[in-house]
Protein backbone atom coordinates (compact mmCIF):
# COMPACT_ATOMS: atom_id res chain seq x y z
CA UNK A 1 0.00 0.00 0.00
CA UNK A 2 2.78 2.43 -0.88
CA UNK A 3 0.57 4.34 -3.29
CA UNK A 4 0.66 7.45 -1.06
CA UNK A 5 4.46 7.60 -0.85
CA UNK A 6 4.69 10.35 -3.57
CA UNK A 7 2.50 12.60 -1.38
CA UNK A 8 5.28 12.70 1.21
CA UNK A 9 8.03 13.22 -1.34
CA UNK A 10 6.21 16.12 -3.05
CA UNK A 11 4.55 17.65 -0.01
CA UNK A 12 6.43 20.96 -0.21
CA UNK A 13 5.77 21.73 -3.93
CA UNK A 14 2.16 20.57 -3.68
CA UNK A 15 1.62 22.84 -0.70
CA UNK A 16 3.16 25.79 -2.57
CA UNK A 17 0.93 25.17 -5.59
CA UNK A 18 -2.11 24.92 -3.33
CA UNK A 19 -1.26 28.24 -1.68
CA UNK A 20 -0.79 30.03 -5.01
CA UNK A 21 -3.59 28.61 -7.14
CA UNK A 22 -6.06 27.15 -4.63
CA UNK A 23 -8.11 30.29 -3.70
CA UNK A 24 -8.65 31.25 -7.37
CA UNK A 25 -9.29 27.78 -8.80
CA UNK A 26 -11.79 26.52 -6.21
CA UNK A 27 -14.74 28.83 -7.12
CA UNK A 28 -14.18 28.12 -10.82
CA UNK A 29 -14.19 24.36 -10.26
CA UNK A 30 -17.42 24.57 -8.26
CA UNK A 31 -19.06 26.73 -10.94
CA UNK A 32 -17.85 24.31 -13.62
CA UNK A 33 -19.41 21.24 -11.98
CA UNK A 34 -22.55 23.09 -10.87
CA UNK A 35 -25.58 22.31 -12.99
CA UNK A 36 -26.49 25.43 -14.96
CA UNK A 37 -30.14 26.56 -14.99
CA UNK A 38 -32.02 26.90 -18.30
CA UNK A 39 -31.23 30.09 -20.20
CA UNK A 40 -34.88 31.17 -20.12
CA UNK A 41 -34.83 31.42 -16.32
CA UNK A 42 -32.98 34.47 -14.98
CA UNK A 43 -30.14 33.76 -12.58
CA UNK A 44 -30.69 34.56 -8.94
CA UNK A 45 -28.55 37.49 -7.88
CA UNK A 46 -26.07 36.56 -5.17
CA UNK A 47 -25.63 38.81 -2.18
CA UNK A 48 -22.05 39.92 -1.55
CA UNK A 49 -20.26 37.96 1.16
CA UNK A 50 -19.78 40.00 4.35
CA UNK A 51 -16.39 41.05 5.64
CA UNK A 52 -16.76 38.89 8.76
CA UNK A 53 -17.04 35.75 6.60
CA UNK A 54 -13.96 36.68 4.56
CA UNK A 55 -12.02 37.40 7.75
CA UNK A 56 -12.85 34.13 9.46
CA UNK A 57 -12.17 32.14 6.28
CA UNK A 58 -8.83 33.91 5.93
CA UNK A 59 -7.82 33.02 9.49
CA UNK A 60 -8.84 29.40 8.99
CA UNK A 61 -6.96 29.18 5.68
CA UNK A 62 -3.77 30.64 7.17
CA UNK A 63 -3.96 28.22 10.11
CA UNK A 64 -4.38 25.16 7.87
CA UNK A 65 -1.62 26.31 5.51
CA UNK A 66 0.64 26.58 8.55
CA UNK A 67 -0.11 22.92 9.31
CA UNK A 68 0.91 22.02 5.76
CA UNK A 69 4.07 24.11 5.71
CA UNK A 70 5.15 23.09 9.24
CA UNK A 71 4.06 19.45 9.66
CA UNK A 72 4.55 17.53 12.93
CA UNK A 73 8.08 16.49 13.81
CA UNK A 74 9.28 13.23 12.24
CA UNK A 75 12.63 11.67 13.16
CA UNK A 76 12.68 9.60 9.99
CA UNK A 77 11.75 12.35 7.52
CA UNK A 78 15.28 12.39 6.04
CA UNK A 79 16.65 9.03 7.17
CA UNK A 80 15.39 5.46 6.69
CA UNK A 81 13.92 3.55 9.61
CA UNK A 82 16.72 0.99 9.29
CA UNK A 83 19.23 3.51 10.62
CA UNK A 84 21.45 2.19 13.38
CA UNK A 85 20.68 2.93 17.01
CA UNK A 86 23.92 4.87 17.50
CA UNK A 87 23.27 7.06 14.46
CA UNK A 88 19.68 7.66 15.56
CA UNK A 89 20.88 8.62 19.04
CA UNK A 90 23.40 10.99 17.49
CA UNK A 91 20.66 12.61 15.36
CA UNK A 92 18.53 13.22 18.46
CA UNK A 93 21.02 14.39 21.13
CA UNK A 94 24.15 15.16 19.13
CA UNK A 95 27.70 14.17 20.17
CA UNK A 96 28.07 12.21 23.41
CA UNK A 97 28.94 14.26 26.48
CA UNK A 98 30.29 12.81 29.74
CA UNK A 99 27.84 14.35 32.19
CA UNK A 100 24.86 14.70 29.89
CA UNK A 101 21.51 14.04 31.58
CA UNK A 102 18.68 13.30 29.18
CA UNK A 103 15.05 13.99 29.82
CA UNK A 104 13.19 10.81 30.82
CA UNK A 105 10.91 11.14 27.81
CA UNK A 106 13.92 11.25 25.46
CA UNK A 107 15.35 8.16 27.16
CA UNK A 108 12.00 6.42 26.79
CA UNK A 109 11.87 7.28 23.08
CA UNK A 110 15.42 6.07 22.45
CA UNK A 111 14.70 2.82 24.28
CA UNK A 112 11.56 2.20 22.29
CA UNK A 113 13.14 2.99 18.91
CA UNK A 114 15.77 0.31 19.41
CA UNK A 115 13.11 -2.17 18.26
CA UNK A 116 12.01 -2.17 14.61
CA UNK A 117 8.34 -2.82 15.52
CA UNK A 118 8.28 0.40 17.54
CA UNK A 119 9.79 2.31 14.64
CA UNK A 120 6.90 1.03 12.49
CA UNK A 121 4.49 2.26 15.19
CA UNK A 122 6.30 5.62 15.11
CA UNK A 123 5.58 5.95 11.37
CA UNK A 124 1.97 4.86 11.93
CA UNK A 125 0.96 7.00 14.94
CA UNK A 126 3.48 9.84 14.84
CA UNK A 127 6.00 11.36 17.19
CA UNK A 128 3.89 12.39 20.18
CA UNK A 129 2.40 9.02 21.20
CA UNK A 130 5.83 7.33 21.17
CA UNK A 131 7.46 10.01 23.32
CA UNK A 132 4.58 11.01 25.60
CA UNK A 133 2.60 7.85 26.33
CA UNK A 134 4.38 6.17 29.25
CA UNK A 135 1.91 3.31 29.71
CA UNK A 136 1.60 2.37 26.01
CA UNK A 137 2.92 -1.10 25.13
CA UNK A 138 0.72 -2.45 22.32
CA UNK A 139 -0.55 -0.88 19.08
CA UNK A 140 -4.04 -0.56 20.58
CA UNK A 141 -2.58 1.51 23.44
CA UNK A 142 -1.02 3.98 21.01
CA UNK A 143 -4.28 4.20 19.05
CA UNK A 144 -6.27 4.94 22.22
CA UNK A 145 -3.74 7.59 23.24
CA UNK A 146 -3.85 9.28 19.80
CA UNK A 147 -7.67 9.25 19.53
CA UNK A 148 -8.18 12.61 21.35
CA UNK A 149 -5.71 14.29 19.00
CA UNK A 150 -7.40 12.74 15.94
CA UNK A 151 -10.91 13.71 17.07
CA UNK A 152 -9.89 17.24 18.07
CA UNK A 153 -9.21 18.19 14.44
CA UNK A 154 -12.64 17.12 13.26
CA UNK A 155 -14.49 18.49 16.29
CA UNK A 156 -12.91 21.93 15.83
CA UNK A 157 -13.73 21.80 12.11
CA UNK A 158 -17.33 20.87 12.92
CA UNK A 159 -17.63 23.88 15.24
CA UNK A 160 -16.15 26.08 12.53
CA UNK A 161 -18.59 24.81 9.88
CA UNK A 162 -21.41 25.32 12.39
CA UNK A 163 -20.33 28.93 12.98
CA UNK A 164 -20.67 29.59 9.24
CA UNK A 165 -24.40 29.02 9.66
CA UNK A 166 -24.74 32.16 11.82
CA UNK A 167 -26.18 35.16 10.03
CA UNK A 168 -23.91 37.67 11.79
CA UNK A 169 -20.91 35.86 10.28
CA UNK A 170 -22.07 34.61 6.87
CA UNK A 171 -24.88 37.04 6.04
CA UNK A 172 -28.59 36.65 5.37
CA UNK A 173 -28.17 33.43 3.36
CA UNK A 174 -26.44 31.60 6.23
CA UNK A 175 -29.56 29.81 7.49
CA UNK A 176 -30.55 28.54 4.01
CA UNK A 177 -27.02 27.32 3.34
CA UNK A 178 -26.81 25.62 6.71
CA UNK A 179 -30.16 23.92 6.24
CA UNK A 180 -29.01 22.48 2.91
CA UNK A 181 -25.35 21.61 3.48
CA UNK A 182 -24.38 21.62 7.18
CA UNK A 183 -25.63 18.11 8.00
CA UNK A 184 -23.86 16.69 4.93
CA UNK A 185 -20.55 18.25 5.93
CA UNK A 186 -21.08 17.10 9.52
CA UNK A 187 -21.45 13.48 8.45
CA UNK A 188 -18.42 13.86 6.18
CA UNK A 189 -16.36 14.98 9.19
CA UNK A 190 -17.63 12.03 11.22
CA UNK A 191 -16.68 9.71 8.36
CA UNK A 192 -13.25 11.33 8.11
CA UNK A 193 -12.52 10.80 11.81
CA UNK A 194 -13.62 7.15 11.64
CA UNK A 195 -11.62 6.62 8.45
CA UNK A 196 -8.44 8.09 9.93
CA UNK A 197 -8.67 5.99 13.08
CA UNK A 198 -9.50 2.89 11.05
CA UNK A 199 -6.60 3.38 8.65
CA UNK A 200 -4.11 3.77 11.51
CA UNK A 201 -5.44 0.64 13.15
CA UNK A 202 -5.91 -1.62 10.11
CA UNK A 203 -3.04 -0.56 7.84
CA UNK A 204 -0.24 -3.10 8.06
CA UNK A 205 3.03 -1.24 7.58
CA UNK A 206 6.06 -3.23 6.49
CA UNK A 207 9.65 -2.17 5.97
CA UNK A 208 10.69 -2.51 2.33
CA UNK A 209 14.34 -1.87 1.40
CA UNK A 210 15.00 -0.32 4.78
CA UNK A 211 12.08 2.12 4.80
CA UNK A 212 8.27 2.22 4.99
CA UNK A 213 5.38 4.50 4.26
CA UNK A 214 5.25 7.48 6.63
CA UNK A 215 1.57 6.93 7.34
CA UNK A 216 1.16 9.55 10.07
CA UNK A 217 2.74 12.29 7.93
CA UNK A 218 0.73 11.27 4.87
CA UNK A 219 -2.55 11.29 6.82
CA UNK A 220 -1.66 14.69 8.29
CA UNK A 221 -1.15 16.11 4.78
CA UNK A 222 -4.39 14.66 3.42
CA UNK A 223 -6.35 15.77 6.49
CA UNK A 224 -4.93 19.30 6.38
CA UNK A 225 -5.77 19.72 2.69
CA UNK A 226 -9.29 18.33 3.23
CA UNK A 227 -10.02 20.55 6.24
CA UNK A 228 -8.57 23.53 4.35
CA UNK A 229 -10.97 23.02 1.45
CA UNK A 230 -14.07 22.12 3.50
CA UNK A 231 -15.11 25.68 4.54
CA UNK A 232 -14.27 27.10 1.09
CA UNK A 233 -16.38 24.47 -0.66
CA UNK A 234 -19.18 25.01 1.87
CA UNK A 235 -19.12 28.76 1.20
CA UNK A 236 -19.23 28.51 -2.60
CA UNK A 237 -21.80 25.72 -2.92
CA UNK A 238 -25.14 26.84 -4.41
CA UNK A 239 -28.11 27.61 -2.20
CA UNK A 240 -31.42 26.03 -3.26
CA UNK A 241 -34.06 28.45 -4.47
CA UNK A 242 -36.90 29.20 -2.10
CA UNK A 243 -40.08 27.31 -3.07
CA UNK A 244 -42.86 29.49 -4.44
CA UNK A 245 -46.12 29.19 -2.55
CA UNK A 246 -49.32 28.77 -4.64
CA UNK A 247 -50.90 31.53 -2.53
CA UNK A 248 -48.41 33.97 -4.08
CA UNK A 249 -49.19 32.86 -7.63
CA UNK A 250 -52.98 33.21 -7.30
CA UNK A 251 -53.01 37.08 -7.17
CA UNK A 252 -50.44 37.20 -10.02
CA UNK A 253 -52.56 34.92 -12.20
CA UNK A 254 -55.70 36.92 -11.34
CA UNK A 255 -54.06 40.23 -12.27
CA UNK A 256 -52.65 38.73 -15.49
CA UNK A 257 -56.08 37.38 -16.46
CA UNK A 258 -57.70 40.77 -15.81
CA UNK A 259 -55.03 42.51 -17.89
CA UNK A 260 -55.53 40.11 -20.80
CA UNK A 261 -59.31 40.56 -20.60
CA UNK A 262 -59.03 44.35 -20.60
CA UNK A 263 -56.60 44.17 -23.55
CA UNK A 264 -59.03 42.00 -25.49
CA UNK A 265 -61.94 44.38 -24.74
CA UNK A 266 -59.85 47.38 -25.82
CA UNK A 267 -58.96 45.75 -29.13
CA UNK A 268 -62.60 44.85 -29.75
CA UNK A 269 -63.67 48.46 -29.03
CA UNK A 270 -61.04 49.78 -31.43
CA UNK A 271 -62.19 47.46 -34.20
CA UNK A 272 -65.84 48.55 -33.78
CA UNK A 273 -65.16 52.31 -33.89
CA UNK A 274 -63.95 53.93 -37.12
CA UNK A 275 -62.55 56.93 -35.26
CA UNK A 276 -60.55 54.74 -32.89
CA UNK A 277 -59.25 52.65 -35.78
CA UNK A 278 -58.02 55.82 -37.49
CA UNK A 279 -56.30 57.03 -34.31
CA UNK A 280 -54.73 53.61 -33.76
CA UNK A 281 -53.47 53.57 -37.36
CA UNK A 282 -51.97 57.06 -36.97
CA UNK A 283 -50.20 55.99 -33.78
CA UNK A 284 -48.78 52.94 -35.56
CA UNK A 285 -47.56 55.06 -38.49
CA UNK A 286 -46.01 57.61 -36.13
CA UNK A 287 -44.14 54.86 -34.22
CA UNK A 288 -42.94 53.33 -37.49
CA UNK A 289 -41.60 56.71 -38.65
CA UNK A 290 -39.78 57.22 -35.36
CA UNK A 291 -38.21 53.78 -35.61
CA UNK A 292 -37.15 54.50 -39.19
CA UNK A 293 -35.56 57.81 -38.17
CA UNK A 294 -33.79 56.13 -35.29
CA UNK A 295 -32.41 53.44 -37.61
CA UNK A 296 -31.05 56.12 -39.96
CA UNK A 297 -29.41 58.12 -37.19
CA UNK A 298 -25.63 57.68 -37.42
CA UNK A 299 -25.09 58.32 -33.71
CA UNK A 300 -27.54 55.59 -32.77
CA UNK A 301 -25.94 53.20 -35.25
CA UNK A 302 -22.49 53.87 -33.78
CA UNK A 303 -23.83 53.32 -30.28
CA UNK A 304 -25.45 50.02 -31.30
CA UNK A 305 -22.20 48.83 -32.88
CA UNK A 306 -20.22 49.90 -29.84
CA UNK A 307 -22.55 47.98 -27.51
CA UNK A 308 -22.72 45.04 -29.96
CA UNK A 309 -26.51 44.90 -29.86
CA UNK A 310 -28.53 42.74 -32.23
CA UNK A 311 -32.13 43.93 -32.44
CA UNK A 312 -33.52 40.74 -33.95
CA UNK A 313 -31.84 38.42 -31.47
CA UNK A 314 -32.94 40.67 -28.60
CA UNK A 315 -36.55 40.48 -29.78
CA UNK A 316 -36.38 36.72 -30.16
CA UNK A 317 -34.73 36.26 -26.79
CA UNK A 318 -37.25 38.49 -25.03
CA UNK A 319 -40.24 36.79 -26.63
CA UNK A 320 -38.80 33.34 -25.88
CA UNK A 321 -38.08 34.31 -22.27
CA UNK A 322 -41.63 35.63 -21.79
CA UNK A 323 -43.13 32.54 -23.41
CA UNK A 324 -41.05 30.11 -21.35
CA UNK A 325 -41.70 32.06 -18.17
CA UNK A 326 -45.44 32.03 -18.78
CA UNK A 327 -45.45 28.32 -19.60
CA UNK A 328 -43.42 27.59 -16.49
CA UNK A 329 -45.62 29.75 -14.26
CA UNK A 330 -49.01 28.33 -15.22
CA UNK A 331 -50.18 25.10 -16.81
CA UNK A 332 -53.70 24.80 -18.11
CA UNK A 333 -55.33 21.44 -17.49
CA UNK A 334 -57.49 20.39 -20.44
CA UNK A 335 -59.69 18.31 -18.14
CA UNK A 336 -59.89 20.08 -14.78
CA UNK A 337 -61.45 18.10 -11.97
CA UNK A 338 -61.11 20.42 -9.03
CA UNK A 339 -61.48 24.15 -8.77
CA UNK A 340 -59.23 26.45 -6.83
Amino acid sequence: MSIFTPLVAYQAPLTLLLIIFGPSLLPRLINFFRRKPPSSIPNKTQTPRPLSLKLILGIHTIWMLKQLILPPFNLFSNVPISISNSQLRYNIIGPEQPNLTLHPMIELLLTRLKIMENRILYLKFGHNPLIECVWCQFPSDYLIYSLPQILSWYILEAFFIGSLGMSWISGISASNRAERWRSIFGWMLVGGAILEGGVKWIWDLRAVEGDALHLASTIHTIRSISLLLFPLIYTFLPIPLDPISPNILIPIISNTTSTLRLTSLARSAIQRSGKLREIWSDIGKRDAERNELAMRDEDIRDLVKELQLDQNSMKLSASQWIRDGWNGMIRIDSNPRHGL
